[in-house]
């Protein structure tokens, strides 16, 4: 199965990393939604950081429904648990990759390079250590269901 959705993370945004991606278009400004049919593959350079989570939701969405794949380079790591492959570089490699809660698991790797786990899947680390919840959560909705059944 292809990955449609992936979120790159880096703590040093450098454009070097899109060397490896020329096949997709690259967005790093505005843009208009129905501008994005025009391409199959597209590479938001750190563009959401002024969006709330839902608006890029619908974003996604979008792109979904119209079966264009997407990259996401960001330095925010909680846009990742919006994609289902997240990819951590430092500084122009690669550190890690994978599913997104795999990759997540490794939350000493990630502080180690200055990233901090999104809050949700922090907090779901901790009530995992205190045996409270059996897995990783990557939103609260489906944290609170777990804790009130």
């Amino acid at each position: 199965m292809e990955v449609t959705s992936v979120t790159i993370v880096s703590t040093n945004l450098n454009k070097k990393i899109l060397d490896k991606y020329r096949d997709y278009h690259v967005i790093d400004n505005s843009f208009k939604l129905e501008e994005l049919l025009k391409y199959s593959k597209i590479i938001f350079f750190n563009v959401f950081n002024d969006l709330e989570k839902e608006k890029i939701k619908d974003i996604y969405n979008y792109l979904d429904s119209n079966k264009i794949s997407y990259i996401n380079v960001t330095n925010n790591i909680e846009e990742a648990l919006l994609t289902k492959y997240l990819i951590v570089y430092d500084k122009e490699n690669i550190l890690i990759e994978g599913p997104v809660i795999e990759v997540l698991k490794n939350d000493k790797l990630l502080k180690r390079i200055g990233l901090s786990l999104p809050f949700i899947v922090e907090l779901s680390l901790l009530l995992k250590d205190y045996g409270l919840v059996n897995e990783i959560f990557l939103n609260k909705e489906s944290l609170a269901g777990a804790l009130w059944k």
